[in-house]
């Protein structure tokens, strides 16, 4: 069978089931489990369908709004304002020689760029398009892990990275994350995004949030970990206030700009 045959046969499998398994599709198809992650991971590339732990769901699936993860560009675009004032304050909590981490995202883009001026500082990201911009400030010590590039984030991902990241240790990790919510914790819609994250959380002297107030109350499809690792929440000023009193009330710093 042809792999444009198996793709017209699995995209018919999924829209039909809705979600499926790597395991069904490899029984239905007659083909080994690593050719139909192979395909489900040519039909993502394609947003023909959504790959979750196992197998895939059709894009069409109730469960999209939590699993959808939006371009660097539409993240970009949505709450700039609010951006670019949580990176102002948290380009605050930067000393000169501070050793600190960077996720991939908007914030953290904007956040790098306000550390200019800063001394012997040590920037460690998994983020190719940070590391790029930034250069090599004299001074400045700037690590960029390895990895697999994903498209969508400019995030290095996946056993390399993750191996570079449990060698270092940093005082601080600036943390990105599309979803905050006190039953599920920090969460994010891709599953080796969420792996790498708690590398990252496993090194840090100090986690330290930065979303904007529309992040609150909302879980994405991959959990990164609860909010008792978190030391430090950046938001703006339009947080509810009861979320502001939960997030105080868990022992976390909150600072709202």
């Amino acid at each position: 069978m042809f792999a444009e045959e198996r793709f017209v046969r699995i995209l018919e499998m999924v829209n039909r089931l809705g979600k499926v398994t790597v395991g069904q599709v490899s029984e239905a198809l007659g083909v080994s489990p690593v050719t139909v992650r192979r395909d489900l991971e040519r039909l993502e590339e394609k947003e023909m369908l959504i790959r979750t732990h196992g197998g895939a769901i059709a894009v069409q699936s109730n469960l999209l709004d939590s699993i959808r993860e939006k371009s660097f560009t539409e993240k970009e675009e949505a709450f700039a304002s609010e951006k670019e004032r949580i990176a102002e304050a948290a380009s605050q909590l930067v000393n000169d020689e501070d050793s600190i981490f960077l996720s991939p995202g908007t914030t953290s883009m904007l956040l790098v760029r306000k550390l200019v001026g800063k001394k012997e500082l040590t920037v460690v990201t998994n983020a190719a398009n940070i590391a790029s911009w930034v250069g090599s400030p004299p001074g400045w010590d700037v690590i960029l892990t390895g990895g697999k590039l994903r498209a969508k984030s400019f995030g290095m991902v996946g056993p390399l990275a993750e191996n570079t990241i449990r060698q270092m240790r940093v005082e601080k990790l600036f943390l990105g994350v599309d979803g905050f919510d006190f039953g599920e914790g920090l969460t994010t819609p891709n599953l080796s995004e969420a792996s790498i994250n708690r590398e990252m959380i496993s090194i840090a002297k100090q986690v330290i949030i930065v979303a904007d107030h529309s992040k609150f109350g909302k879980v994405t499809f991959s959990h990164i970990a609860p909010l008792d690792v978190v030391h430090t929440v950046i938001t703006d000023k339009e947080l509810p206030a009861e979320d502001a009193r939960r997030v105080r009330e868990l022992g976390i710093e909150l600072i709202l700009v």
